[in-house]
């Protein structure tokens, strides 16, 4: 049995359109302003903002994981793949300000897992039943155990 793990279509959305939101002020502030320094200022800023919603774009595209029995097969945000069999995990915690689940190997090379994908609760009943209970922390153990019956861990404030 495989499952992927995916970002949502809103995801995708919601970076998209602040991106293009952004830029559109950049350009509007650039083209419109009175004083030149003002002007390039506010430009900057609103680009800065763009580019910060850029990388929701880049979830959407690259961060889908495919979930065996054996291994999770994972996606970086800005590209490249990776492999990590369950039975080679040694670190499991969840990251409460990036709102993801790190899974770390005996190599020391990461996964993370954002808590928006769809399948997380396929995800957290995979961890439980192959990852060691050691390798699991015990505040992530219970986000787990809540995703794998349909509870998230909580995104928002």
């Amino acid at each position: 049995m495989t499952t992927l793990l995916r970002p949502s279509l809103g995801t995708l959305l919601i970076g998209a359109l602040s991106a293009a939101f952004f830029f559109w002020l950049a350009a509007v502030s650039f083209a419109t302003g009175k004083h030149p320094a003002t002007t390039l200022g506010t430009a900057l800023c609103f680009s800065l903002l763009g580019l910060m919603a850029l990388p929701m774009v880049a979830d959407y595209f690259f961060a889908r994981h495919r979930l065996s029995d054996e291994a999770i097969d994972f996606g970086r945000r800005f590209g490249g793949r990776g492999t990590m069999r369950w039975a080679d995990v040694r670190r499991v915690r969840f990251s409460p300000t990036m709102k993801w689940f790190v899974l770390e190997d005996q190599a020391r090379i990461r996964a993370r897992v954002s808590a928006n994908l769809t399948g997380l609760p396929e995800f957290a009943r995979l961890v439980l039943a192959h990852v060691p209970s050691e390798a699991i922390d015990k505040k992530t153990h219970k986000l787990l155990v809540d995703a794998s019956v349909g509870r998230r861990p909580r995104v928002w404030l």
